[in-house]
């Protein structure tokens, strides 16, 4: 059995629809290479266990290259390595199913471990259906 996803509503007939109504930026600025990792976690602090985090060197808002894709454990821990000074989104969640981080801070420390909480989204988002960025 395979299903399909449709889209219905002002979107409907517009290519570019998910790049006009989602205006990506930057979640991760770092200022020297550093070693990245940290924990990912839901509003009531369990892991996100074996979930996909997704590291993107941010080109442009239309353009990020993912440089990096790993899963956490079972603890919601993840390591990305070390990392390179530039702008980056950091991606926890594969889905649109929770919000991704705003706005992840290192403050300079190497080993930097962020602290991921996701919040869930709404399933009413006019951009629901459009691929996570």
């Amino acid at each position: 059995m395979s299903s399909q996803l449709i889209q219905t509503g002002s979107g409907a007939n517009d290519p570019h629809y998910c790049d006009k109504i989602e205006q990506v930026k930057p979640n991760l600025v770092l200022s020297h290479t550093t070693r990245l990792g940290g924990t990912v976690l839901d509003q009531t602090g369990a892991p996100f266990q074996n979930s996909p985090v997704e590291l993107r060197l941010y080109v442009s808002e239309s353009k990020q290259t993912v440089i990096a894709k790993v899963s956490t454990d079972k603890e919601g821990h993840f390591d990305l390595g070390a990392v390179h000074a530039g702008s980056y989104r950091l991606l926890a969640s594969p889905t649109r199913t929770f919000r991704q981080a705003e706005k992840l801070e290192c403050f300079d420390r190497d080993p930097c471990t962020l602290r991921v909480t996701l919040q869930a989204n709404p399933t009413d988002q006019p951009g629901m259906f459009c691929p996570v960025k």
